[in-house]
């Protein structure tokens, strides 16, 4: 499907640069550029990375709890 769309001048020129440095066409960075945007704002949950870890080997978090010294004072307080 094809549309318009207006960009402003120093848009423009930035696009040129980098399409040229890429060796690539304007579309296919503006068309990438659509892609990343769609694909970040639809993501639906946690990412993969985080379903699917599983912990840290060694003990728990709370386990050095027991160890650390009462609060002091708040000198601040």
């Amino acid at each position: 499907m094809n549309f318009n769309v207006y960009l402003g001048k120093q848009t423009v020129e930035r696009l040129n640069r980098l399409a040229k440095a890429r060796g690539v066409k304007r579309n296919a960075l503006i068309r990438e550029a659509v892609e990343h945007l769609l694909a970040r704002e639809t993501r639906v949950g946690w990412p993969a990375a985080v379903l699917e870890h599983r912990g840290v080997p060694g003990p728990a978090f709370e386990s050095g709890r027991r160890k650390l010294r009462p609060p002091r004072r708040d000198p601040l307080a």
